[in-house]
């Protein structure tokens, strides 16, 4: 389908848009990257959760659902840890540290709940990992730094859709019900009513942040991976197909993209066979069932 005609732009606040999201996601970052060095041990991370009470509350309330099937109920973070595995409760207690930057998020468009944004961005980080083993010639340090990274990419790939929720309601709420209705992608109906889209915010928010420059293309690029810098290609376009998968798997979106430009590209870019799309998606179906977010 063709671009909706871009408008002129409307003057972009950094500082506005910081105070918007209201969480920093350094810790989420400390937390995935603590998961994957062979250096961390039980105690080093169970003293970064416990830092947090409030994190460290929402991390046993996510290792107590059903999804874990816990038998005796776990009340401290040594004995999720213990039971669970540091690298499971990295992404609990990051997905913790992430959640309440979606809370009281309100569009005006069909078929959304509040929670959803927050629904969507939680099962992307949670399915990355489907995609990531998918990939072939991977060594296996290089597979899980890139898992958890792709992991933190899916939790604040759409941390620009706070901002926009928060500081443009009324044209984002236009522009996400004009791309449900149309099937274009979000992004395109965004810089048609506001000038900027929430990727783009997004990448702007993780360089003032001083994330690693993999994560912010990450973010800046989920929408059309192939454009990210060739370094980066790799978790713009894990981020890109995971994100279309979970959609694929029934998990409401704020985009209706139904064109999926770039899915055959960035399944080639990865090495994945296209004919596994069913087969990753029944996966990432059946993962995400059970998790309570």
């Amino acid at each position: 389908m063709p671009a909706p005609a871009t408008t002129s732009a409307k003057p972009f606040n950094i500082e506005a848009a910081e105070q918007a999201v209201g969480v920093r996601p350094e810790t989420a970052v400390n937390l995935m990257r603590m998961s994957h060095d062979e250096a961390t041990t039980n105690e080093d991370m169970e003293k970064v959760v416990d830092a947090d009470p409030s994190m460290a509350m929402r991390t046993l309330k996510l290792a107590n659902s059903s999804f874990y099937g816990m038998a005796n109920r776990i009340a401290r973070i040594d004995r999720a840890i213990t039971m669970l595995g540091r690298a499971t409760i990295a992404k609990l207690a990051a997905t913790a540290s992430i959640e309440n930057a979606f809370a009281k998020i309100k569009i005006d468009a069909p078929n959304l709940t509040p929670q959803t944004p927050w629904i969507f961005s939680a099962s992307v980080a949670f399915a990355a990992e489907t995609i990531v083993n998918e990939c072939p010639n991977l060594a296996s340090v290089a597979q899980r730094k890139l898992a958890a990274d792709s992991f933190v990419v899916g939790l604040i790939h759409d941390i620009g859709v706070i901002v926009q929720a928060k500081l443009a309601n009324s044209e984002f709420s236009q522009a996400v019900t004009a791309s449900i209705n149309s099937g274009v992608p979000l992004i395109q109906h965004e810089r048609r009513l506001i000038g900027i889209d929430h990727a783009e915010i997004g990448m702007r928010l993780a360089e003032r942040w001083s994330l690693p420059e993999e994560l912010a293309q990450g973010i800046g690029f989920h929408h059309d991976p192939l454009a990210a810098d060739t370094r980066h290609k790799h978790i713009a376009c894990i981020t890109y197909v995971t994100m279309q998968l979970v959609r694929k798997s029934g998990v409401a979106s704020v985009d209706g993209d139904t064109d999926m430009p770039h899915l055959e590209h960035a399944l080639d870019f990865l090495r994945i066979d296209p004919r596994r799309v069913d087969k990753l998606t029944t996966i990432i179906t059946t993962k995400l069932k059970d998790m309570q977010f």
